[in-house]
C-alpha cells in the first residue's frame, strides 16, 4: 500500500533509459502546505505535525529528474503554469510574498540543470567488472599459487594503473564538456515588488524577469513568455535552423483566452538555451514592472530539466543504458578459445593421474593453467592501452570521449547518418543575387548590386552594404548614394510563421522637400505572396519553384508606394491595410554553402562502402539538393508526398516521375516494393511520411530506412526513432550533428558525434603542430567534437 511503501520501481518506456528504484515521498497536500508554512520544512517532526492535523498526504518521486505524484489508479507528472489565461500572465507581479516564494521553490524546486558526472569509483567499478579485468584477476591469483609472486604482481599493478588512467581521462573530458554549457548569471527578477540581480539558477515559475541580448551572448536560462517588448532569436541549438525567429509580446495578442504552447511557443515563448540576438524594450510597462536595464518583460513558464533543453539534455543522461565494454562478443570469444583448452587441460588430468606418486594439487594447478594460458597474459593491458592511447590522439584534435567502450563501435559502423545545418553547410547564410528581374530570361541570378533601387532596398543588408542604425536609419554605402536614398523604418510587421511573411513601413524625405515619403517594403515565402500583388508574372511559380530546387531558400520581395501621410494615418495603419496590391520586384535566392571539408569526407565514407544518408529539419528541396552535391544521392530522387487522400512516390527534380503506393502490396511484399524503388532511384522521406509508415505499413518502414538518403522535415523525436529502428535491424550507426536537436538521435547511435558551437578559435600549439595544415578555403575556426 502507499501508505507503508518507502520505494517505488520506476519502468521507463522503451529506450528512454533503465528501470531504476527510487524513494518514495509522502508530504501534506500543496493546499495544507500553503497554510504551515511558518514550519521548517528540514524539522523532521515537520510531516508528523501536518499529517497528525487531518491534512491530506499525497505521494510523489524523483524519477530522471522529473517529480511525479503518485495517486491509487495513476501517475501524473508534476504541473507548470503553462495554460493559464493570457490576463493571468500580464497581470503578474512575480513574487510578491516570501510565502508565495517558498510554495513555488518547494513545488517545483530551483533552475538547476546540473549534470552531475560519475563519480571516479563508479568508472573503475565498471571497467574492473569487464570480462578480461576479471579473467586477469583470476590469472594473477593462479601464478601466485604458483610461486610467479613478482611477475604477478607486476601484471596487476600495470592493469589497475591502465584501468585508472583511463577513467581519469574519460572524467577529464567529461568536465571539460559541462563547462561548454550553459552557466548561471545574474539577471534582474522581480520578488517582493522590487527588482533584484539574482542567479538565473535560482529562478522558478511564477517569476518576473528582465531580459535582453547580452554583451557575453549568455543564453536564455530557462522557458518564458514574452510579456512586453520584442525579441528576436537564435533558436539553432534546438531546432538546428539558422534562421533567427522574431517573437512577439503577449500583450499583442487581441483576444484573452489560454496559453497554448503547442501554437503560442513558435511566436511568444522563449525557450530555455537560445540565445537573444536583438530586443526591443517595451515602449510601455505597468507600475513597478519597468526593468532597471531596459529589458523585454518576461514570465517564468518552466524551469529546471523541465525547459524545451532540459529535456534534451536529460536524454544525454538516462536515454539509453551506458555502454560498457563488448561483453557478449568477449564471452563468445573466451568460450570458443575454452573449448580448445578444456580438451588439452582434460588430456593432461588424464594421463597425469596414471601416476599415483604425482601431486594432484601441482596438477590441477597445471591444468588450470592451461585453460587460462589460451588468452595472452598481455591482452587485456594490450586492450586498455589502445584506448587510452585512442583517448589520446582524439584529445589533441579537440576530440572529447565520454564512453571509451564505444570507440571500438566505430570500427564497424555500417551507415553514417548527418544533420544538415551546421554539420555539412556552414551555420551562416550567404545571398547568391535575386532572380526573376529579367522577363526573358526569368531564372538568371542577378548580384544584389546590379538590381533596381526597388528591389535593393529589400534585399539583405548585409549582402547589399547597406547599414541599419539604433535609430532604425537604414543608409546605403557611400559609394551608391547618389542613386539610393536613405530610409528610416516607421512601422515593422514582424515575421510570422503562420502567415509565412513580413513587411515593413519605410520612409524617405527627398532633397528640398520637407515632406515624408512612405512605401511599403514585404518579402515572404512565394506562394504566400503571390495573392498580395497586383499582377504577378506567368513565369512566377516556375521560376520559385526551380530555385527551391536548386537548393536555394527562396524569397519574394514586393513594394507599394503609399506617398505622404500624417503621423496619425502612419500609426492607424493595420496589417490587412499594407499588405495588399504589391508590386513584384523578384525572388531572393539564399544558400548555405558546404563546409569545406564535408564533400571529402562524404566521399571517403562512401568510398569505403559506408552508406551515408542525411537527417535535417529542413526543407525537402533543399535538403536534396545538398544530398546531390554531396553525392549521397546518386540516382534521381523520389519523395513520398501525399496528394488528397492517395500517397505516392514523385520525382524532386522531375515532377512527372511518379510510382503509386500500393499499401496491400507493401503489406504483404515489402522486399519488393523496395527492391522497385532502388533499381534506379534514390529516396527521400519527411517527417509527414515518416509517420504515415509507420502507423499504414509497419512492415515496410524498417526496410525502407536502410535504404533512405535523405530524410526531411524531421522532428528530434523523429530523428531518434530513425536511429532507434536502424540498430534494431542491426546496422551499427553513427550520428553526426551541431544542435540539441539532435541529442536523442546521438545518443542512440552506436557511435555520436556532437559538434560543438562555442570552440576555441585555434588548437593548442602542441597539437597544431602535430596536425596537417588547414587547406586555403578552409575557416581558421576549429570546432570539437564529442564522441
Amino acid at each position: 500500500s502507499l501508505q507503508s511503501a518507502d520505494v517505488i520501481k520506476v519502468v521507463p518506456i522503451a529506450n528512454n533509459g533503465s528501470p531504476e528504484i527510487v524513494k518514495l515521498e509522502k508530504q501534506v497536500s500543496i493546499e495544507a502546505f500553503k497554510n504551515e508554512l511558518h514550519l521548517n520544512t528540514s524539522d523532521e517532526s515537520f510531516e508528523r505535525k501536518t499529517v497528525d492535523k487531518g491534512s491530506t498526504p499525497y505521494y510523489w518521486f524523483l524519477f530522471q529528474k522529473e517529480k511525479f505524484f503518485l495517486t491509487k489508479d495513476s501517475v501524473q507528472p508534476l504541473q507548470f503554469p503553462v495554460d493559464k489565461d493570457l490576463s493571468h500572465y500580464l497581470s503578474s507581479k512575480g513574487m510578491e510574498t516570501e510565502s508565495e516564494l517558498q510554495q513555488a521553490v518547494h513545488q517545483f524546486g530551483t533552475n538547476n540543470m546540473e549534470m552531475v558526472p560519475p563519480k571516479f569509483s563508479e568508472l573503475f567499478i565498471e571497467r574492473a567488472t569487464a570480462p578480461f579485468f576479471v579473467f586477469q584477476v583470476f590469472c594473477v591469483g593462479l601464478w601466485c599459487l604458483d610461486d610467479y609472486w613478482y611477475y604477478s604482481l607486476f601484471t596487476l599493478g600495470m592493469l589497475v594503473v591502465f584501468e585508472c588512467t583511463l577513467v581519469q581521462q574519460q572524467l577529464r573530458n567529461m568536465a571539460e564538456i559541462r563547462q561548454m554549457g550553459n552557466k548561471p548569471y545574474p539577471i534582474y527578477t522581480l520578488r517582493n515588488k522590487k527588482w533584484n540581480l539574482l542567479d538565473s539558477s535560482q529562478l522558478v515559475p511564477g517569476d518576473l524577469v528582465s531580459l535582453g541580448r547580452s554583451e557575453k551572448e549568455r543564453l536564455i536560462p530557462c522557458d518564458l513568455l514574452l510579456l512586453r517588448g520584442q525579441c528576436i532569436v537564435d533558436e539553432s541549438m534546438l531546432t538546428g535552423e539558422s534562421v533567427p525567429v522574431t517573437k512577439e509580446p503577449a500583450e499583442s495578442i487581441l483576444d484573452d483566452r489560454s496559453l497554448c504552447l503547442d501554437t503560442d511557443a513558435k511566436h511568444h515563448v522563449l525557450s530555455g538555451g537560445t540565445k537573444v540576438v536583438q530586443h526591443t524594450p517595451p515602449q510601455k510597462v505597468g507600475a513597478g514592472t519597468k526593468s532597471p536595464d531596459n529589458g523585454c518583460i518576461c514570465y517564468v513558464l518552466r524551469n529546471g530539466f523541465q525547459t524545451s533543453q532540459g529535456r534534451l539534455l536529460k536524454t544525454i543522461l538516462f536515454g539509453v543504458k551506458r555502454v560498457t565494454a563488448n561483453n557478449l562478443e568477449t564471452f563468445l570469444f573466451i568460450s570458443f578459445l575454452l573449448v580448445f583448452a578444456l580438451a588439452a587441460s582434460a588430456y593432461v588430468w588424464l594421463e597425469g593421474t596414471k601416476d599415483p606418486k604425482r601431486s594432484r594439487y601441482k596438477l590441477f594447478l597445471e591444468c588450470t593453467l592451461i585453460i587460462t594460458s589460451v588468452v595472452p597474459p598481455e591482452l587485456p593491458i594490450e586492450l586498455s592501452l589502445a584506448v587510452q592511447n585512442s583517448l589520446v590522439a582524439l584529445h589533441r584534435l579537440f576530440i572529447y570521449c565520454t564512453e571509451p567502450f564505444r570507440i571500438p563501435f566505430a570500427g564497424k559502423v555500417d551507415i553514417c547518418c548527418f544533420d544538415k545545418t551546421g554539420t555539412l553547410t556552414r551555420d551562416e547564410m550567404m545571398v547568391d543575387g535575386v532572380a526573376g528581374l529579367d522577363s526573358d530570361n526569368p531564372n538568371e541570378i542577378q548580384t544584389v548590386q546590379n538590381c533596381g533601387q526597388a528591389t535593393v532596398q529589400k534585399a539583405i543588408l548585409k549582402a547589399t552594404g547597406w547599414t541599419l542604425t539604433k535609430g532604425e536609419a537604414v543608409i546605403p554605402p557611400s559609394a551608391s548614394r547618389a542613386q539610393h536614398h536613405p530610409l528610416k523604418v516607421f512601422v515593422r510587421f514582424h515575421f510570422s510563421s503562420s502567415l509565412q511573411r513580413m513587411a515593413t513601413v519605410a520612409g524617405h524625405t527627398p532633397l528640398g522637400s520637407t515632406d515624408t515619403h512612405y512605401m511599403v517594403c514585404a518579402k515572404g515565402a512565394p506562394e504566400r505572396l503571390k495573392e498580395m500583388l497586383i499582377d504577378p508574372p506567368p513565369f512566377y511559380d516556375k521560376v520559385s519553384n526551380q530555385l527551391a530546387k536548386d537548393g536555394f531558400r527562396v524569397l519574394a520581395l514586393a513594394y507599394r508606394q503609399l506617398g505622404t501621410l500624417n503621423h496619425q494615418n502612419l500609426r492607424a495603419l493595420k496589417r490587412a491595410d499594407v499588405e495588399r496590391d504589391l508590386t513584384f520586384c523578384g525572388f531572393l535566392a539564399v544558400s548555405c554553402p558546404l563546409r569545406s571539408t564535408s564533400k571529402s569526407v562524404v566521399r571517403e565514407l562512401l568510398s569505403s562502402s559506408h552508406h551515408v544518408c542525411m537527417i535535417t529539419g529542413d526543407n525537402p528541396y533543399t535538403a536534396c539538393h545538398v544530398a546531390k552535391q554531396l553525392k549521397i544521392a546518386r540516382q534521381p530522387l523520389l519523395s513520398l508526398s501525399q496528394t488528397g487522400q492517395d500517397w505516392s512516390w514523385t520525382g524532386i527534380d522531375n515532377d512527372s516521375d511518379c510510382l503509386e503506393l500500393d499499401l496491400k502490396l507493401a503489406a504483404n511484399k515489402p522486399k519488393r516494393i523496395v527492391a522497385e524503388l532502388l533499381k534506379q532511384h534514390s529516396i527521400c522521406l519527411t517527417g509527414e511520411a515518416l509517420d504515415y509508415l509507420r502507423l499504414s505499413t509497419p512492415k515496410l518502414l524498417p526496410l525502407l530506412l536502410p535504404a533512405v538518403s535523405v530524410f526531411a522535415r524531421m522532428k528530434p523525436k523523429q530523428k531518434e526513432l530513425i536511429v532507434t529502428v536502424l540498430k534494431d535491424r542491426g546496422y551499427a550507426t553513427l550520428m553526426c550533428g551541431d544542435g540539441t536537436n539532435d541529442v536523442g538521435a546521438l545518443k542512440h547511435a552506436h557511435v555520436g558525434v556532437a559538434i560543438f558551437a562555442n570552440a576555441p578559435e585555434t588548437l593548442p600549439s602542441s597539437a597544431a603542430a602535430k596536425t596537417e595544415p588547414a587547406p586555403a578555403s578552409a575557416p581558421a575556426r576549429r570546432q570539437p567534437v564529442s564522441c
